[in-house]
């Protein structure tokens, strides 16, 4: 059966052909609906269409797309679901009812764009070759990132899911991808560049881009791309990475010889990203000396990040001169304490703070990662698992309770998510709020939370993050307060403990 609106679609022609007079048309109106009135009206037409189609009226017909729909929209999300868990047996019943779903692209909750089975299985081997087995096409690409199943198992550097859907004829470039990288790119750049997943990929049809060929330090391969499309050389990447030139992704993957090689070509030593930093900047500030060594020798003008970095009192001064405010808040230089955080050490941390950087700033969304809303520098330490930045923040006040707006996290959550637990542990010895507590199972702080803030037994979730949307009724709902969420959570212990607190408080 046809959707609601290719119905809609084929009553407008079909009205628009019986008032042009088509005979073809007004014989198949008296077919379906002999009395029909002779000024046609949409609605007319619409009734002719439905009892064409074996229903009594327009309105029957809409009911049973809509209950077809509904039944469709339950099934794909049953074999989303099965794929994502990893559960074959129950995939392969859902595909026996509906081999039409099974390349059907759909959604989860939790999950954004639309993406089919093989997107949403694609971390388990047995579920892929289930879906290939039935024919589920391996070039759909998802709706968010333009991707095909292969770049996410690229990504995780999966070498027998790749094998698999090469075999079964996945395109191994897969160019087109909204990060701009292809197949090679995403296990490169974001995937740890495993030797032999990229001659794999290589040996059967993938081909550099300027940034694989980087990320792997392929000299040749930079070389020719570099002959064929000079631009390249200084080709920026995409926002989530940043707009970084390929000198900075060269630091970024510590490659050495690659660096060389484009400096060499002609690359241009003072390209800037989307933060402001020079490939210099991100050497200093990644403690990768020799390339920072290399790029000075070639040129490269000792900007604040680096001279901060690299401990260039001279340039530093001179450079504080011109610009004195430049690391506070509302200034030039305000957001590199974020950046900072990721990679450097708290040597670089504490100088920062020293000269006027703001520890709890909120970084920029076109910069931080994911695009998110009020990112800060602790943010950026946990995600990275950056615990001597980690440290130094949180001993100069960084805030461990904020949470940024786009998923409500506060800075122990990234690291959470991103499995850096020894800095997850660290940022959850601070100060934390009993929502954390509650989360991560923190019991024994909550007595001390609630003792130093009494007025955190009853004050909600949207106190800590004002302006995220979540679902009412659930564990995140912003309404809800300590002792609810944990209820909601199934954390009976800590609800307990709550519950005694406010008991003592009355």
């Amino acid at each position: 059966m046809s959707t609601l609106d290719n119905f809609r679609k084929e009553a407008k022609r079909w009205l628009k052909a019986c008032r042009a007079g088509d005979a073809a048309a007004r014989a198949r109106l008296a077919a379906s609906y002999p009395d029909a009135p002779p000024a046609l009206s949409l609605r007319d037409v619409q009734h002719a269409l439905a009892r064409e189609h074996g229903f009594e009226g327009w309105i029957a017909l809409k009911a049973a797309v809509a209950r077809r729909q509904a039944a469709g929209s339950l099934d794909l999300t049953a074999l989303l679901g099965a794929a994502d868990r990893g559960d074959v047996a129950r995939l392969n019943e859902i595909v026996d009812a509906r081999p039409d779903l099974v390349s059907a692209r759909g959604n989860l909750d939790g999950h954004s764009g639309l993406r089919t089975a093989l997107h949403f299985g694609v971390h388990h081997e047995p579920v892929v070759a289930a879906l290939l087995r039935r024919g589920a096409d391996p070039n759909v690409r998802d709706e968010g990132d333009n991707a095909m199943p292969l770049h996410f198992a690229a990504e995780r550097n999966d070498a027998a899911v790749i094998k698999l859907l090469i075999e079964h004829g996945a395109d191994p470039n897969g160019d087109g991808d909204h990060h701009e990288l292809g197949v090679l790119g995403w296990a490169t750049c974001f995937g740890r560049a495993d030797p032999e997943i990229v001659a794999y990929l290589l040996a059967h049809g993938a081909e550099h881009t300027i940034f694989s060929a980087v990320a792997t330090a392929a000299i040749d391969d930079i070389r020719r791309v570099a002959a064929l499309r000079p631009g390249d050389l200084d080709r920026r990447m995409d926002r989530t990475n940043l707009r970084r030139a390929p000198l900075h992704l060269a630091v970024v993957k510590r490659q050495p010889a690659a660096l060389e090689t484009l400096l060499t070509l002609g690359a241009d030593v003072g390209a800037t990203d989307a933060s402001g930093l020079t490939p210099l900047d991100q050497a200093a500030l990644d403690g990768a000396d020799a390339m920072a060594a290399l790029l000075l020798e070639r040129g490269a003008a000792v900007t604040l990040p680096a001279a901060v970095a690299l401990d260039r009192t001279a340039d530093l001064e001179r450079l504080l001169r011109d610009d004195p405010d430049c690391l506070k808040a509302g200034h030039r230089w305000e957001g590199l304490v974020v950046r900072a955080a990721a990679t450097a050490s708290a040597r670089t941390i504490d100088a920062l703070v020293r000269y006027g950087a703001d520890v709890n700033v909120r970084d920029n969304p076109d910069t931080a990662v994911d695009q998110t809303n009020g990112y800060t520098a602790l943010h950026a330490a946990a995600w990275n698992g950056n615990e001597a930045a980690i440290a130094a923040l949180l001993a100069h006040g960084a805030d461990p309770t904020i949470r940024e707006d786009k998923y409500g996290s506060a800075a122990a959550g990234w690291a959470d998510y991103n499995g850096k637990v020894a800095a997850r542990d660290l940022i959850l010895e601070a100060p934390i709020d009993l929502f954390q507590a509650i989360h991560f199972d923190r019991l024994d702080r909550i007595p001390a939370i609630v003792s130093r803030d009494p007025d955190s037994l009853t004050r909600p979730l949207r106190h800590y993050e004002p302006t995220a949307e979540r679902e009412p009724g659930s564990p995140l709902d912003p309404a809800m307060t300590p002792h609810e969420s944990a209820l909601a959570q199934g954390k009976t212990e800590a609800a307990a403990i709550l519950a005694t607190l406010a008991e003592r408080l009355k």
